[in-house]
C-alpha cells in the first residue's frame, strides 16, 4: 500500500486526490492548502484535512507527495518533501528558474527519491505516436516546428494567482506543455528572440502577465521554431506544426486529431485513444478559448485531462512499486524534461524582456 499525501487543493490537486481514492494499492493519507479548497474536498472525499504543509512532510505515514501548488511554491515545496525523504510528483511548470530546477533536482538524486514532473501531454497517443515516428525516421530531418496557444481572455470576478506574473510565471511557464513537447522532439533551442507584452488586458480587472508572446527559437541554425503564446488573440488557436524533410504533421488540439502529410499521401489518427476525451477537448474549444483557459477549484477538469491525470498516477506509483521506467517516459523522471523546459521558457522570457527593453 503507497500511502499520499497531496500539497494543493485546487483543479489539478483535487482531481489527483479523488483519483487516489478511486485506484487499487494506493490510499490518501493527507491532503493540505490554505483556504477553503482543502475543506471542500475533504468533505467531498472524506479524507484527513492536514492544518500545514509541515505536517504533511512530516507524517511518517506518508510515503509520497503529489505537489499541485501555486507555481511560485514548487521549488520550496520539492526541497522539503526531498528532504524528508517522500517521493515526489510536481505539476507543472517545476519550478520558475533553472537554477532552481537543477537544485530540486539534484536534492531529489541525494535523498534517493522518486521524481516525476507533470508533464501530461506526453501521455497524448497522438503526440506519443508523433514522436515515435519521429524517431523512426518518417519525417526525416526536423527543418521548422511551429506552436500556437492562443486565444482572448474575458473578465472574471477574481483575478486568478495564475494570471500574476510573479506567482505563475505566465503564459510560458504556466502553458509550459508545448515548450516541453518541442524539447522533447527537437532538444534545447540554441538562441531565442521574441517581442511581446500586455497589449489588450493592462487594467486592474486582469493580472500582470503579457498578453502576446512571439518567439523564435534556433537550433544551431539547423532548425528553428516559432512560438504565439497569449490572451490578447481574438482568433485564437491550438496547435502545434512539424515540418520535416520527408513528411508534416498537424497537431490540431482544438478537433483532437493528428493530420499527417508526405510523399505517400495523408493520414490522420486521434490525439486520444478513447471517444470521450475527443469528445470532451472540442466541447471545450466549442464554448471557450481552451488554449488560454485555467480551471477553477470549485471545477472539475474536462475528460481528457482525467484520463491522462491517472495515466500519469499510474506510471508514478509503478516506478515507486520498483517498477521499469518505460523508455519514452524516462525524461519525465530523471529531470530532463523539466530543467529543460524551464531553461527554454526562462529563455523566452528574457528574450521578450530584451526587446522590451530596447524600445524604451
Amino acid at each position: 500500500m503507497i500511502r499520499i499525501g497531496i500539497l494543493g487543493c485546487g483543479y489539478f490537486g483535487a482531481e489527483f486526490a479523488r483519483a487516489v481514492r478511486e485506484m487499487q494499492g494506493i490510499q490518501l493519507t493527507a491532503i493540505y492548502s490554505p483556504g477553503k479548497s482543502s475543506e471542500r474536498l475533504s468533505n467531498e472525499l472524506g479524507c484527513r484535512r492536514a492544518s500545514s504543509v509541515e505536517e504533511i512532510m512530516e507524517n511518517a505515514e506518508i510515503d509520497a507527495i503529489i505537489i499541485a501548488t501555486p507555481n511560485h511554491l514548487h521549488y520550496q515545496h520539492v526541497l522539503a518533501a526531498a528532504e524528508a525523504g517522500k517521493h515526489i510528483f510536481c505539476e507543472k511548470p517545476f519550478a520558475l528558474d533553472p537554477g532552481e530546477a537543477a537544485e530540486m533536482v539534484e536534492a531529489c538524486r541525494k535523498a534517493k527519491v522518486v521524481l516525476m514532473v507533470g508533464h501530461i501531454m506526453h501521455f497524448y497517443y497522438g503526440i506519443a505516436k508523433v514522436k515515435t515516428m519521429i524517431q523512426e525516421g518518417f519525417f526525416g530531418d526536423i527543418l521548422t516546428m511551429h506552436i500556437e496557444r492562443t486565444g482572448w481572455e474575458q473578465k472574471k470576478a477574481d483575478v486568478s494567482w495564475k494570471k500574476m506574473q510573479e506567482k505563475s510565471g505566465g503564459h510560458l511557464f504556466h502553458h509550459i506543455h508545448e515548450i516541453d513537447i518541442m524539447q522533447w522532439i527537437m532538444g534545447m533551442p540554441t538562441e531565442m528572440y521574441g517581442a511581446g507584452g500586455n497589449l489588450g488586458h493592462g487594467s486592474a480587472e486582469f493580472g500582470d502577465e503579457d498578453d502576446v508572446l512571439l518567439l523564435t527559437a534556433s537550433f544551431g541554425g539547423n532548425a528553428f521554431a516559432t512560438l504565439q503564446y497569449g490572451s490578447g488573440f481574438r482568433l485564437g488557436n491550438h496547435f502545434i506544426r512539424i515540418n520535416g524533410t520527408k513528411a508534416g504533421a498537424l497537431i490540431d488540439f482544438k478537433h483532437a486529431n493528428v493530420h499527417v502529410v508526405s510523399d505517400a499521401g495523408e493520414t490522420e489518427f486521434p490525439l486520444f485513444e478513447d471517444e470521450k476525451s475527443a469528445a470532451a477537448i472540442c466541447e471545450l474549444f466549442a464554448r471557450t478559448d481552451g488554449g488560454i483557459s485555467y480551471g477553477s477549484p470549485k471545477e472539475r477538469p474536462p475528460e481528457y485531462i482525467r484520463v491522462s491525470l491517472r495515466q500519469e498516477l499510474e506510471l508514478f506509483l509503478h516506478v515507486i512499486d520498483g517498477g521499469e521506467i518505460p523508455e519514452n517516459k524516462k525524461d519525465l523522471f530523471d529531470g530532463s524534461s523539466a530543467v529543460h523546459s524551464v531553461m527554454i521558457a526562462k529563455m523566452g522570457y528574457s528574450a521578450v524582456q530584451r526587446h522590451k527593453s530596447q524600445l524604451l
